[in-house]
């Protein structure tokens, strides 16, 4: 700003005085605006931003909101995470033969969940007998004794040991699912200690 400038500003009151700084100054004001704007997003988005600790997907069943919280933020508080680490759910996936089953969502929730286990963002996968069968044949599960030798004895376990059958957990079981219900871990869980927990969380709860 030169003296003149100056002089000029001293000599406006009021209104008049910010009519002026506007007129000479708004793009430099605007630019200011927007790079506080940038700089604020930025750091709102890196103090609100989610750690995903586990990835939860749910093929042909649905939970309930009870289910769900028990699912999702009761083991992330059983595990003593923090606000800032949460069970990422990846639910409404579709592999179903049933006739209600329209073709492009079936489509739809396979590249969904293709996608998911390829850019490493699926740990554990919660399904019914159809689904099941449907991965099982696809190779999509790793063995669950390599992540815990002691699940070789846990009851409902697949006998080559990929698929395990939660039905009589008690979060599944108080759920009223009509069918039984399954889990399994992809092959490439990005998550795979954090894995093994979650069927200690099911299992002893």
């Amino acid at each position: 700003m030169t003296k003149t400038d100056r002089d000029t500003l001293r000599s406006l009151h009021g209104r008049k005085k910010w009519e002026h700084i506007w007129a000479y100054y708004k793009l430099p004001i605007a630019i200011v605006l927007i790079v506080v704007y940038i700089l604020g997003y930025a750091a709102y988005r890196h103090v609100t931003k989610k750690e995903d600790v586990l990835y939860l997907g749910l093929v042909n069943i649905t939970a309930g909101s009870d289910l769900t919280e028990q699912l999702t933020t009761g083991f992330a508080e059983a595990q003593g995470l923090t606000k800032k680490q949460r069970v990422d759910l990846l639910s409404g996936l579709l592999l179903s033969e049933s006739e209600s089953a329209e073709e492009q969502y079936v489509y739809a929730s396979e590249m969904k969940l293709l996608g998911a286990v390829s850019a490493q963002r699926l740990d554990v996968v919660l399904m019914d007998e159809y689904a099941r069968d449907r991965l099982l044949a696809d190779d999509y599960f790793l063995d669950l004794r390599t992540l815990d030798a002691s699940f070789h004895a846990l009851p409902g376990l697949n006998a080559g040991g990929t698929v395990l059958d939660i039905s009589d957990t008690p979060f599944v079981r108080q759920a009223g699912f009509s069918g039984r219900v399954y889990l399994g871990v992809v092959q490439n869980a990005p998550h795979p200690e954090r894995a093994a927990a979650y069927i200690h969380y099911l299992f002893q709860r």
